[in-house]
């Protein structure tokens, strides 16, 4: 029989690893929410500034915009999977060595914004100033009539 074994007081004061390396585990990976928003925002600015990178004039590969983002080749791949997840429709052009996005491709909202086109409905925007001012004029009639009996019951009263 060992020492430790023999007395529960050394026993106990022997760490185990197994142990030790699950409570180091968790206390590295706890993260609040305003760092969870945080990471997700980054990985978001990321995601967008490569496929702002490949819609636009240039020759992006893996390294050239691993180098621009400052991440690793890497995570260049996983961004262009999850841009695929979103269904942009990204090709490598093997002639030009880069990333390309199928001409004329737009993201969804985005019509016209760059022909310096409305994006909101004028037919839909009219018909709200329309109800919104007649709504305005019934309050005001409303005002009008309230204001009226008021005077009326002060000059009675």
């Amino acid at each position: 029989m060992s020492d430790s074994e023999a007395d529960p007081f050394v026993a106990a004061a022997i760490p185990t690893f197994q142990g030790m390396a699950k409570k180091r585990k968790a206390e590295v990976f706890r993260r609040t929410d305003a760092e969870r928003r945080v990471r997700q925002g980054e990985r978001l600015s990321r995601l967008l500034r490569v496929l702002h990178c490949i819609m636009g004039p240039g020759r992006w590969d893996a390294d050239a915009l691993a180098s621009e983002i400052e991440v690793s080749p890497r995570t260049i791949h996983r961004i262009m999977q999850t841009l695929s997840m979103a269904n942009v429709p990204w090709y490598f052009c093997k002639e030009e060595g880069c990333y390309r996005v199928r001409p004329g491709f737009r993201l969804p909202g985005s019509d016209g914004a760059e022909s310096g086109a409305p994006i909101i409905d004028r037919k839909a925007l009219k018909h709200t100033v329309d109800t919104l001012l007649a709504e305005l004029n019934r309050a005001v009639g409303l005002l009008s009539h309230l204001s009226e009996e008021l005077t009326r019951s002060s000059k009675q009263g």
